[in-house]
């Protein structure tokens, strides 16, 4: 996509018309249009103020080549090593949010045989398995949550 399209489009997703896109840039009505005609380029300037209004970047807007954001190289690793990072963070809550579960089982199981015997041993079980509980709950929540 050109660069002229590229404004013309981002410019249309902000309920921009070109007067407004061009009191936000500080240029003329006509330099937009002439922009968007393609019989004209925005200096360096106003494409860096484009890349800032719009929430893109200086490649997206200069590279015909990229559709995108996401078409830059460096944006796409960037992205999938976010996601693997996420990946692993989930991974870590959910076996977390398992091993709170197993050990509140196991104080649960220990409380239950304790019951009776000794007020204080007994207790201090169900502290343990309410808060491994909670902890479970924690970690669960997290691993649910969207990022």
């Amino acid at each position: 996509m050109r660069l002229p399209d590229k404004i013309i489009l981002m410019r249309k997703q902000n309920g921009w018309s070109q007067e407004e896109l061009a009191e936000k840039l500080d240029v003329s009505r006509q330099a937009v249009s002439r922009w968007e005609n393609g019989t004209a380029l925005p200096d360096a300037q106003n494409v860096l103020q484009l890349s800032k209004l719009f929430h893109v970047t200086t490649d997206y807007l200069l590279n015909d080549d990229y559709e995108s954001d996401g078409d830059i190289p460096l944006v796409q690793q960037a992205r999938q090593e976010t996601e693997e990072q996420i990946a692993k963070k989930k991974k870590r809550q959910l076996q977390n949010a398992i091993i709170y579960t197993v050990t509140s089982s196991i104080w649960l199981a220990c409380a239950i045989l304790n019951f009776g015997r000794n007020d204080i041993v007994f207790g201090l079980n169900l502290v343990c398995v309410l808060w491994n509980a909670g902890m479970a709950a924690y970690h669960y929540v997290l691993y649910s949550k969207k990022e």
